[in-house]
């Protein structure tokens, strides 16, 4: 094993996970991660910080929200739920933001 010789400044995942329809979650990561993915990524670029700033798709982080989808940040910490598409340029520069101070 070795370390990885590029790492992000910033690196958000996105909850992608589908549940089955009787799952009592009854999740809507399923439902709106795709989309929230492809907004993040499109901001990302739109920013210029797409080599810094990395979005990665995920199964569940562990909060299961019935409206939108949950986004964990790292080296941070912390998560949002209930994201939809139209927050991302708002998610993305917050933790881009809460990065930068951290240092």
């Amino acid at each position: 094993m070795k370390p990885a010789r590029i790492a992000p400044r910033v690196q958000l995942f996105v909850c992608t996970n589908a549940r089955a329809a009787d799952d009592p979650l009854q999740s809507a990561c399923g439902s709106h991660g795709a989309s929230v993915f492809a907004a993040l990524r499109a901001e990302a670029s739109r920013l210029g910080v797409v080599g810094a700033v990395w979005i990665t798709r995920t199964a569940c982080l562990g909060h299961c929200p019935r409206e939108g989808c949950s986004v964990a940040v790292y080296p941070r910490g912390g998560q949002w739920t209930d994201v939809r598409e139209e927050d991302a340029p708002r998610l993305l520069r917050e933790a881009i933001a809460s990065n930068t101070a951290a240092r």
